[in-house]
């Protein structure tokens, strides 16, 4: 029996990206592999502003938009905080919409953040076509029921049924109620625990029925969308090339300007970041792997820098620099190792006469 293919072009997909760069490359990503309506925002604050703004437009409860997929790091709200305005905020138009993270900071610490925040599912950047188009199927005909608990509101954290040993459980049976579409959940203030086993909305738009499995899309479309990236990847070097100029400015600026030393740290790590989960996507792994370097040895909120710090963050820049000047795409070969090699022997360098300045 053939597979059934969803009817993506119904779907309504809201991103939420500050980068402008990303958030083009994503919303021509989405698309290319189907997706009806794709909007396209800023920030988490204007993403709130988008939704509330739909909600006051549409007839009463209908969803502002089927799908919502976030960056996690961006300037004052960022993806964390719109997810909690999204599952606890009386204002939230639709308390169970899909949100799927999507950051660079793919640290377990965000992974659990967004998890325990009520998270669809967590994509790490460097993403693919491929990697965009199976997660956001899997969130349409598989979807969690959602469980409301103290202190937790969002899909079932267990994504398979395993048998629990009763002397193991915290909660008993009885002191679990199951809310579906029809009930009317009489009495729900009486248990700790609440399951959500709603109707697939989502999978019912699309026409795929409750047990069929889940769709992949056609090679043709997955190669396409692929494309759509690859195709970008001179646009991605020219606007890395502004980046690590301006970054390196900011570098410069460090011994200069000791009353501006956070702040310029914290734009440096902040780029250092939007540079490791982009560079894997455009064919260029080691800014990847450089940036997450400079980003690792930005964290920390210094307010002073020593000589051989400054030194360590130019070695990091320089390095980024090296890639892009020439090019060098996917490992490098000899000359992305002996990139590497450099970078190592600076980090060894300058880190150890660092720890004997501040000792």
């Amino acid at each position: 029996m053939a597979m059934t293919q969803p009817k993506l072009d119904l779907l309504s997909v809201l991103v939420v990206e500050d980068s402008g760069f990303i958030r083009a490359v994503l919303t021509a990503t989405l698309r290319t592999i189907g997706i009806g309506r794709v909007e396209g925002v800023a920030s988490g604050a204007d993403a709130i502003r988008w939704l509330e703004e739909r909600r006051a437009a549409l007839p009463p409860g209908t969803a502002p938009v089927d799908l919502i997929l976030s960056d996690l790091v961006m300037p004052e709200v960022n993806g964390l905080m719109l997810l909690r305005w999204i599952r606890y905020s009386p204002k939230s138009p639709d308390k169970f919409l899909p949100v799927l993270m999507l950051s660079g900071a793919a640290d377990r610490q965000y992974v659990e953040q967004a998890r325990d925040l009520g998270a669809t599912d967590f994509i790490a950047k460097p993403f693919s076509a491929h990697t965009i188009a199976s997660r956001l199927l899997f969130a349409i005909a598989r979807p969690r029921r959602f469980v409301l608990a103290k202190g937790y509101f969002g899909p079932d954290r267990r994504r398979t049924d395993k048998p629990v040993a009763m002397d193991c459980r915290t909660t008993a049976p009885s002191e679990i109620l199951v809310v579906h579409s029809a009930s009317k959940a009489r009495g729900i203030d009486r248990f700790p625990v609440i399951y959500f086993d709603l109707p697939n909305r989502l999978g019912a738009k699309v026409g795929l029925a409750p047990r069929d499995p889940v769709p992949t899309l056609p090679p043709e479309v997955l190669a396409a969308a692929e494309e759509e990236i690859l195709n970008r990847a001179g646009d991605y070097a020219v606007w890395i090339g502004a980046e690590v100029e301006e970054m390196g400015r900011r570098v410069d600026r460090l011994p200069r300007e000791p009353d501006a030393v956070s702040g310029l740290l914290a734009q440096v790590n902040r780029s250092a970041h939007e540079m490791r989960g982009q560079g894997g996507i455009f064919g260029y792994p080691l800014i990847t792997h450089i940036a997450k370097s400079l980003y690792e040895a930005t964290c920390g909120g210094l307010t002073a820098v020593t000589a051989n710090e400054h030194l360590l963050f130019k070695a990091h820049v320089d390095a980024i620099k090296a890639v892009m000047t020439g090019r060098v795409s996917g490992d490098g070969g000899a000359t992305g190792q002996q990139l590497l090699a450099s970078l190592e022997v600076a980090k060894r360098k300058y880190a150890k006469a660092t720890e004997m300045g501040r000792g």
